[in-house]
């Protein structure tokens, strides 16, 4: 007979929810929702096919992680972030990431040097392409590297809990007017770093690459004052 005390069913829902979440998560990243809009359920569970709970669980879900807000007598409605809240944020990752990049430089293996060289490549091309949901896709598969050789997996977790949060703020920085080519100049400056076993200055180089990141984010319109 088994220790282990029995666990409940995992809901049939939850997929179907988890998919709700990713495409309105996805609508608000991109812009397509923006701050302000009002979520209709009637139109949302149509569009994407889910019944009310499953879209009511998936509201509940978003608005834990800051991407909606629910108003009296107007219901789900897409949040807007404040300057402070979003200089808040990038005051973390900046902490968070300036760690990780150090950490790799010390630990990383010449395995995980080769795919952060390539994960570099896919970015550097995605950034040409001037794809935004694309140039954040490869920037998350250059993140999974970069942790991977970083070898704390405290400090993964801590970025995973920040990443859906910043995910509006990159996706609008990114769309900012020259910030591309700038973000991709500022990565391949602190990869040089990297190859060189300059833990110091690609820590450095990262913390600016952030700050250079938070200037073009809290600079859009689209936040409130």
């Amino acid at each position: 007979m088994s220790d282990v005390p029995g666990l409940a069913p995992i809901p049939r829902l939850s997929s179907l929810r988890s998919m709700a979440v990713e495409a309105i998560r996805a609508g608000i990243v991109s812009g397509r929702l923006a701050p302000g809009t009002r979520l209709i359920e009637r139109e949302l569970c149509e569009q994407l096919d889910v019944s009310r709970n499953t879209l009511r669980e998936a509201y509940r879900q978003l608005e834990a992680e800051g991407f909606i807000v629910v108003v009296p007598h107007r219901g789900p409605t897409v949040s807007q972030m404040s300057e402070r809240e979003a200089r808040g944020l990038f005051e973390v990752r900046e902490a968070l990431e300036g760690l990780a990049v150090r950490l790799f430089v010390e630990r990383a293996s010449a395995a995980d040097r080769e795919a952060l060289l390539a994960a570099v490549d896919a970015l550097r091309e995605a950034h040409a392409g001037g794809d935004v949901p694309e140039m954040l896709a490869r920037k998350n598969a250059f993140y999974d590297v970069l942790y991977r050789g970083a070898d704390n997996d405290v400090l993964h977790a801590q970025a995973r809990l920040l990443g859906n949060r910043l995910a509006r703020l990159r996706g609008r920085s990114l769309s900012e007017p020259g910030r591309p080519a700038q973000s991709m100049a500022e990565i391949e400056g602190v990869v040089r770093c990297i190859a060189a076993g300059d833990a110091d200055g690609a820590s450095r180089l990262w913390r600016d690459h952030i700050r250079s990141a938070a200037r073009s984010a809290i600079g859009s319109s689209a936040l409130a004052s």
